[in-house]
């Protein structure tokens, strides 16, 4: 079962050994920097993906701080080891990561990858994202709505 738990002290080095795949590096930011920026922006929370008692991914979200919106959100970090790709576990860390942005009052939710990341448009499709355009570094900036609750 995949699970998302806080980035602590006791497994951030792990997470930092995460391989990526070789045809991926580029299209993602590493670990550490991940992890080092968070302790310059506070309102960043870093979300350690488990298969089982297994680290396998890293997930990384905040609210948008400019101007500050506390109902737009940004997934801004997904990686999975190496090991561990195409066995649904982006999606499910995904899933819980929504639920959790939802649980917070988010209304829209958004996420970007490069061109040329095929598996990520196809994962952010399936998750039900639309493309709205492009970032200044030209990427693919996507967005999903949440029906309001209750």
């Amino acid at each position: 079962m995949v699970t998302l738990r806080d980035l602590t002290r006791d497994n951030w080095v792990e997470c930092v050994r995460l391989p990526l795949d070789e045809n991926q590096q580029g299209n993602l930011a590493s670990n550490v920097e991940t992890i080092a920026e968070s302790k310059f922006e506070e309102h960043h929370r870093l979300r350690a993906i488990y298969l089982g008692d297994r680290l396998v991914g890293l997930l990384a979200y905040t609210h948008e701080d400019d101007p500050t919106d506390e109902e737009l959100f940004w997934i801004f970090r997904l990686m999975i080891d190496k090991n561990y790709q195409r066995q649904g576990i982006g999606m499910a860390a995904m899933q819980l990561a929504i639920a959790e942005i939802a649980e917070l009052g988010a209304s829209r939710i958004r996420t970007m990858h490069k061109p040329t990341n095929l598996a990520a448009a196809s994962l952010y499709k399936n998750l039900g994202f639309s493309e709205i355009g492009f970032l200044d570094d030209g990427d693919i900036l996507l967005e999903m709505r949440l029906s309001p609750c209750g």
